[in-house]
């Protein structure tokens, strides 16, 4: 069997397709993996058809030991290493030494400061040595016990969300006379005495932003750029101190009253304030998923965790980090590069909140320029660009989730648009809409991609594909938003892209996608699962003749299940034979993809070849490398894996607790079934894997609660209380249809129609009113409504801009001052005065016709890497009264200040029909000014 399914040479396939034949199928060897360590936790509380999370949170919020924090606890010596799992949505400690009191090890705000510590706490006299097998890790806290001679000292820190870092220790005297034990809290960041405090001032990487930190402790006092105290214990007696830094910065008012609150709180004030909070923000923010495999169960709330450590929310003015975005890996590279992001946004939208999922896009599309997707800027060190990113299709999905006003959906078209277009302006070369590129670190698997080491040159690429659902993702939210025009000529882009990767990487000899080396018109034998997007995103017609590419999952040989590899492992064979054996890499951003190649293929592409059992060991497979030997105390989600020996991963990379690549998603919408859909129906389509329950609970879905439930009937076991048997979703808690088997549903809220394509019988159906389609939903949240103005988005109002007619006292070359007006505060195009010899510049907008005028929108340009332009010293919104310009009356400003990107400026309003903005340039640069809204 396998020497026949090696003979697809050109001849024998044509005869074995005329014949009406295909190749034998091989079948997926491998068998499901074996997991060790302790039991999970059981929950507080029983499943509730409301949130179970809140009812779990609500059972235990009297005290500081939660379910979550038991769940992911890691006792002892960590096999992962040494990292500290409390961050706050700032500050962190990319590497933590467990042996420093205090916060040892390398301090981060956002990233590695300065590679020192936060803070430490020397106690004296004597040596104070952890005792390691009574150390316990959790999420939201750290416990780890000293001791010297009689002197025994249990420490507790945390980090709070607003990044102050708080320790707290007990100290006991177990010896037979007393002991006066000094205390010396000492930073590198707070050297100067302020009264009882130790403060100072630090520029973070790249100099984005300035933090101040402030370093207090309970009864101490400054000495020597140190805070000191003295505690006497007399025999058995304990007491118990704290020490807390805060790492104030101006864009987060609230880190500032955060400190001081926790300054004032007792240390058992302070430890409960903070675990109560940090736990509930999960009964807040992550549905509760309930799987018959406790492995795969803990496996998905450490990914929720994942989602939480790697998240980065500081709000830096500007164009780097202003929205809340999710990091490739928090302990390594730390950067929102643009390859990851779709993969973190495809889970981040289960997340109640939408801020989360629409943070990381609105990211992409603010920092770059109007084109292709190009990496945060905040961290220019990294790629700077991959084509093998599908933001604008992961994007769209987190919409059909939460939904919200058109505007949304207009300005993802927008950048989606710039996407696709950009990419294929940068790439495509020939013109023939298939991307074109000449090595593999691009496609996010370096030199594990085989094919660029079949012959040297550039290569059509099938990753075009994402380009593809990138323009798809566009034409279907500008049709949203009303905008047929731009949504047909999208419509357009999307065919001839289509037509290119079908027309050009087809290969009808061996019936399979094969990139094409461009010089020569040859198509490359050499493939890895990246020849495979095309299938993924439904971009390939689905007929018998193109499935037939689909045969080679078929055979482990080729594409195992597991280890997930990218190269087709007898090309990988065949390239090492030849000199090429780069690397053999596995990680989670392989198992994502090919879990988008099953979940496409299972329902878009049936086949022989692939079935749900394959997908279910790849889910099962998944979920052990995420543990350290497959045992379930010890997940670590690392860069990548390597040196599989048929039982054991020999090597896993360095970098820990790495968010890259998905894995909630395929719980949520292959396994429960839920489909994100446009319209206002609810889809259910399930990958049956054989499961006899599984629940998914109160996801935020649209602007409903919504639940989906799985118990089998056939068993007779009733596993969740109050829930019928069969296949259910809940909205608000109120049952809304259930099914007798798992099986692809149409329901339809309003009428409470219930459709099954696939067959089965309804048990029970009901409407639900007010259940709303996504453009009909209404995001009004202050974070949303935040956010989304620093993208030029007005989520309050659908006023018109009057901001036109624009012109300036002075231009830059290479800027132009109708670049200011187009509606769109990207960081390029701009208006710039860089150059200008003048202190003062200004801004006018000449509106055609008197208008009354009450609100001006300035978005000032911050480019710390050109280092020309940055927001102005200070300005003023001047309007023509007929005769001279005049202040506008009654100017209130948010901030008070000028400050990168958004300016808001409300005021008496005028009939004008001129405005201008007078700009005093901050001292040795110049302003510039992305967009100016009128209103």
């Amino acid at each position: 069997m396998a020497s026949l399914r090696r003979l697809t040479a050109p001849a024998l396939a044509v005869v074995l397709l005329a014949a009406g034949l295909t190749p034998a199928s091989a079948a997926q060897p491998i068998g499901y993996p074996t997991f060790t360590g302790p039991s999970v936790p059981a929950p507080p509380a029983a499943y509730s058809t409301a949130s179970t999370m809140h009812a779990i949170y609500d059972a235990e919020v009297g005290g500081t030991d939660f379910w979550m924090d038991r769940l992911l606890a890691r006792p002892g010596s960590d096999p992962a290493g040494n990292f500290l799992m409390t961050r706050g949505r700032g500050l962190f400690m990319y590497t933590h030494n467990p042996s420093v009191i205090g916060f040892g090890g390398r301090s981060a705000y956002w990233d590695d400061i300065s590679g020192q510590n936060a803070y430490s706490v020397a106690l004296s006299p004597g040596t104070f040595t952890e005792q390691v097998s009574q150390r316990v890790q959790k999420p939201s806290h750290y416990r780890a016990v000293f001791a010297s001679g009689a002197i025994r000292v249990e420490m507790t820190k945390f980090i709070t969300h607003n990044n102050v870092a708080v320790t707290n220790l007990t100290m006991l005297n177990t010896g037979s006379a007393p002991v006066v034990v000094g205390l010396r809290a000492t930073s590198p960041y707070a050297t100067t005495a302020s009264g009882d405090e130790l403060v100072g001032s630090r520029a973070v990487k790249n100099n984005l932003t300035t933090i101040r930190p402030r370093l207090s402790g309970d009864g101490f006092a400054v000495n020597n750029s140190g805070l000191e105290r003295s505690v006497t214990l007399s025999v058995g007696q304990s007491v118990t101190t704290k020490v807390a830094m805060g790492f104030p910065t101006t864009e987060i008012p609230a880190s500032s009253t955060e400190y001081q609150s926790y300054r004032g709180y007792t240390p058992q004030t302070a430890f409960a304030t903070h675990v109560r909070a940090y736990n509930r923000w999960w009964a807040d923010n992550i549905p509760y998923i309930d799987v018959p495999d406790q492995a795969i169960k803990k496996n998905v709330y450490y990914r929720w965790w994942l989602m939480r450590f790697n998240h980065l929310d500081v709000d830096i003015p500007g164009q780097d980090y202003q929205f809340p975005v999710s990091v490739e890996g928090a302990t390594g590279y730390n950067n929102a590069i643009v390859l990851t992001q779709p993969m973190h946004i495809d889970d981040l939208k289960y997340l109640r909140d939408p801020v989360y999922s629409y943070g990381p896009w609105l990211s992409a599309g603010q920092t770059s320029k109007g084109g292709r997707f190009l990496d945060n800027p905040g961290d220019p060190e990294n790629w700077s660009n991959s084509y093998t990113q599908y933001i604008s299709e992961a994007a769209w999905r987190s919409y059909q989730v939460h939904g919200g006003q058109p505007s949304i959906a207009a300005l993802l078209a927008r950048y989606a648009e710039g996407d696709a277009k950009g990419q294929l302006s940068f790439y495509d070369t020939n013109n023939n809409g298939v991307i074109e590129y000449d090595w593999g670190a691009l496609t996010g698997n370096d030199a594990d991609a085989v094919s660029f080491d079949w012959r040297a040159g550039r290569l059509d690429r099938a990753e075009t594909a994402y380009v593809w659902s990138g323009a798809v993702a566009a034409q279907q939210a500008y049709a949203l938003a009303g905008n047929t025009a731009k949504a047909t000529e999208m419509q357009a882009l999307a065919d001839r892209i289509r037509s290119g990767v079908v027309n050009t990487l087809w290969n009808p000899s061996r019936q399979l996608l094969e990139h094409k080396h461009v010089a020569t018109n040859t198509h490359v034998p050499w493939k890895e699962i990246n020849n495979y997007y095309p299938f993924s995103v439904g971009l390939m017609p689905n007929t018998d003749q193109y499935k037939q590419a689909l045969r080679l999952f078929a055979d482990a040989a080729e594409y195992p299940v597991f280890p997930f590899y990218t190269a087709n492992q007898r090309d990988k064979a065949a390239a090492a034979a030849a000199g090429h054996p780069g690397s053999n890499n596995f990680s989670t951003i392989n198992s994502t993809v090919q879990f988008r190649l099953y979940s496409s293929a299972l329902r878009n592409y049936p086949n022989q070849w692939m079935t749900a059992e394959d997908y279910k060991k790849l889910l099962y497979w998944n979920t052990w490398a995420q543990y350290i030997g497959g045992n379930t105390q010890w997940p670590d989600a690392n860069e990548f894996w390597a040196d599989w020996n048929g039982s054991t991963i020999q090597y896993r990379s360095w970098i820990h607790h790495n968010i890259l690549g998905s894995g909630n998603w395929t719980v949520v919408e292959d396994v429960a079934g839920l489909r994100p859909r446009t319209d206002g129906l609810i889809e259910l389509s399930p990958i049956n894997i054989g499961w006899s329950h599984f629940a998914v609970n109160n996801l935020r879905h649209r602007n409903t609660d919504l639940s989906v439930v799985w118990d089998d009937p056939s068993d007779g076991v009733t596993r969740y209380n109050g829930v019928p048997q069969g296949y259910s979703v809940y909205l608000n808690g109120t049952r809304a249809f259930t099914v007798d088997r798992l099986t692809r549903v149409l329901y339809d809220p309003a009428t409470g129609t219930v459709t099954l394509p696939s067959g089965g019988t309804v048990t029970h159906q009901t409407s639900i009113a007010g259940v709303r389609a996504p453009r009909d939903v209404v995001q009004n949240s202050t974070r949303m409504v935040d956010v989304f103005a620093k993208a030029g988005v007005d989520l309050t109002s659908t006023r018109p801009n009057l901001a036109q007619g624009a012109s300036a006292s002075y231009t830059a070359s290479g800027t132009s001052a109708a670049a200011a007006v187009d509606g769109f505060p990207i960081n390029e195009p701009i208006w710039g005065s860089a150059g200008s010899p003048n202190a003062t510049d200004w801004y006018e907008l000449n509106l055609g016709q008197q208008r009354q005028v009450g609100e001006a929108r300035l978005y000032f340009r911050d480019d710390r890497g050109g280092n020309r332009y940055r927001a102005p010293a200070s300005f003023q919104v001047q309007y023509w009264n007929g005769s001279a310009w005049a202040d506008v009356p009654g100017q209130v400003r948010t901030p008070v200040s000028p400050r990168a990107n958004y300016n808001l400026v409300q005021f008496t309003p005028v009939s004008t029909q001129r405005l201008r903005v007078v700009m005093t340039h901050a001292a040795g640069f110049r302003t510039g000014l992305t967009e100016v809204k009128l209103y």
